[in-house]
């Protein structure tokens, strides 16, 4: 160690005859860290994986996907919602629509977008009329053969619209596929671009399943740049809209997600403030004290019809590890979503894919008026654009769940927290009770009593805490959440009262928790598993029903600590896993910009290690190598000349990789 730090005295001063900058810069374009990062083997590995799964479901013969009200596409709101089933090979169509309190809505169309200004039909575009729906009480449903058509024609958007009116004049129910199948499909049926090369590594993946796709045409590039354009729209695309992007509530400094202390760092006239300066965004766009003071943004999540009522205020969830996460699970709330998104579980519009929740984005967040036009107010995202936003999206974070099993963590309190944290019942003869692995299996956002991976919603009483910090701060602005759904909720609110599962491993530095901020760290998030609020809700009454003795949730002081102990390692782990793959990524950029870039987001993840590591008095000698680790990538981003900025690189790695033997 000793000799470590004399080689870095060393090189620094050999350094600083060549220095390239004055530490870390900034620059108006945030896009460029992830350029050199967009390798297509972590979508190679999840594109297989769901190519498996989907060829076991009978493959193209079997293309499901939801449908309903989309916020952004649908020109009425409806709570109808339905199901259709797509044979793109035989070509028929099934399509079952439920709650259809209209017979008026009853054509059944897919549309073709070939226009490239816009996913929102036009007139260029290709229809499709299938079929009128039967109508049968409340429900409607079809089926069509189409013959060849899907040959030739690629199903960008099912919509169900008005009697005699096509997509262009209405659209009702609205569903799409997700970026998996549309790339699967592409592949299956030659429409899939490569130019003279394999688009990340698909030919390899259908060969695995034992198929062989033909790549032709040009609508879709490999994995890298589909990413790497993502990456930009993400960051730095306004959509014509009011000057906020994907970035604004999302910025990659601060883990993807925004809390009242990195709000307090923004200029007064960043974009995530158009409310308090944009006179048409004054009322009943945002609450702008709640969102500087508690962190909460305002979601129309249940229509537009009612701007001054009919509102939630929340938080921002990030966007990290999401491929983990979206697996809707058979709970009978999934007609829609076909993915989970959102805090609420249904967060996308039409068919709740990720790849949708762009167009609900766009049109709740950027637009210049309340009308919300497209094309006046905002323009919405075309279909390569929406297309690549979701690859960028799936790419970001681990792709790997956890394997707790073989976690052997050093902490004898964070141990302790581990095993409380997978406990069913009790662990060495003391009550723990802690079920958390029931419904965050291996730390993640899936439901382990099912035996598969699937994210579900969950009723935990949250809302029914008392003295929640908007409540004290604002509490005319911030009325019920009634969470998945729009039916009226008894307690106020629209929705049956439960919410997502989110991904934890990253959770002890992205708080404040739960979809209103209303716990402020991760030891209060999980004693608040011990509250009446929770034991008192439905999956309370779950666990105790499940439970062989009757118990709940029941946790000690320090069993909470403990288990907030695992977590601030587990966090600071994949701080420390993201922190090297940066680093070691910057090792093949010449372009110094783009280098310091990578080297400014490796620091911010060392930061944030240090920070939950600190914050819960856990081991000091990990942080001390950490610290040693920020001085190395310091260095590195002042260092002129390749050579040596790659020495100190493996000098920070080397540090990181000695504060992970000190934890695991």
């Amino acid at each position: 160690m000793k000799k470590r730090y004399l080689l870095i005295a060393a090189l620094l001063s050999l350094t600083l005859v060549y220095p390239a900058s004055n530490y870390f810069t900034s620059s108006d374009e945030v896009v460029s860290p992830y350029i050199p990062m967009t390798k297509a083997d972590k979508l190679e590995v999840a594109f297989a994986s769901w190519s498996e799964g989907h060829e076991s479901n009978g493959g193209d013969h079997n293309v499901v996907m939801s449908l309903g009200w989309s916020k952004g596409l649908s020109d009425e709101l409806t709570y109808a919602k339905g199901k259709a089933k797509l044979d793109l090979i035989e070509g028929f169509v099934e399509v079952e629509v439920e709650d259809l309190d209209d017979v008026g809505i009853s054509e059944v169309w897919l549309v073709d977008n070939l226009n490239d200004s816009s996913v929102l039909p036009e007139p260029e575009d290709n229809f499709l009329h299938v079929g009128t729906l039967t109508a049968e009480g409340d429900r409607g449903t079809l089926r069509a053969d189409v013959g060849n058509a899907f040959g030739t024609f690629e199903v960008d958007l099912l919509i169900v619209s008005r009697a005699g009116q096509d997509p262009v004049q209405s659209r009702v129910l609205v569903g799409s596929s997700s970026l998996m199948q549309r790339l699967y499909t592409r592949a299956r049926s030659g429409r899939l671009a490569i130019g003279s090369e394999d688009p990340g590594g698909l030919s390899a993946a259908f060969g695995a399943l034992g198929t062989q796709p033909v790549f032709a045409s040009d609508l879709v590039p490999s994995f890298d740049p589909l990413i790497e354009q993502g990456a930009d729209l993400f960051f730095n695309e306004t959509f014509a809209g009011n000057g906020r992007t994907c970035g604004t509530c999302h910025p990659a400094e601060h883990n993807f997600t925004i809390d009242p202390e990195f709000i307090a760092t923004l200029p007064d006239d960043d974009p995530l403030f158009v409310a308090e300066f944009v006179p048409a965004l004054m009322s009943n766009f945002e609450k702008p004290e709640l969102m500087r003071n508690v962190g909460l943004i305002l979601e129309n999540t249940d229509g537009f019809g009612d701007l001054a009522n009919r509102f939630t205020m929340r938080s921002v969830p990030h966007t990290l590890a999401l491929g983990n996460a979206l697996t809707p699970g058979a709970d009978g709330t999934t007609t829609p979503p076909d993915q989970r998104t959102g805090w609420s579980g249904d967060g996308a519009p039409g068919s709740g894919t990720l790849r949708e929740f762009a167009i609900g984005a766009v049109t709740q967040h950027f637009p210049q008026t309340l009308n919300r036009t497209p094309n006046v107010d905002f323009r919405l995202p075309t279909d390569a654009e929406l297309d690549a936003m979701e690859a960028f999206q799936l790419f970001l974070g681990r792709q790997d769940e956890l394997d707790l099993s073989t976690l052997t963590l050093k902490n004898a309190v964070a141990a302790r927290g581990q095993e409380v944290f997978v406990a069913a019942d009790t662990v060495g003869g003391t009550v723990a009770a802690g079920k958390c692995n029931t419904c965050h299996f291996n730390a993640g956002a899936n439901f382990s009593l099912t035996g598969g991976f699937e994210n579900r919603n969950f009723n935990t009483g949250v809302e029914a805490l008392p003295d929640q910090p908007a409540d004290l701060i604002d509490p005319a602005n911030n009325p019920p959440d009634g969470g998945f759904g729009q039916a009226p909720n008894p307690n106020g609110g629209f929705g049956d009262g439960s919410f997502n599962t989110p991904v934890i491993v990253e959770a002890a530095d992205t708080g404040p928790f739960f979809h209103n901020n209303a716990i402020e760290t991760v030891e209060g998030a999980v004693a608040f598993y011990n509250s009446d609020a929770f034991n008192n809700s439905p999956i309370g009454q779950f666990l105790a029903s499940v439970d062989t003795g009757g118990i709940g949730i029941d946790l000690e002081t320090t069993q909470v600590v403990a288990i907030g102990a695992f977590l601030r390692v587990i966090n600071a782990l994949e701080n420390n896993r993201s922190a090297t793959e940066t680093a070691t990524f910057v090792k093949d950029v010449d372009d110094f910009a783009t280098a310091n870039s990578l080297l400014e987001l490796a620091f911010a993840e060392v930061e944030d290690a240090i920070g939950v590591l600190d914050g819960g008095g856990l081991h000091p000698k990990a942080v001390k190598d950490l610290k040693a680790a920020q001085i190395s990538l310091e260095i590195a981003a002042i260092t002129g000349i390749p050579f040596f900025r790659d020495l100190f690189i493996d000098i920070a790695v080397d540090f990181i990789a000695d504060a992970d033997a000190d934890m695991v």
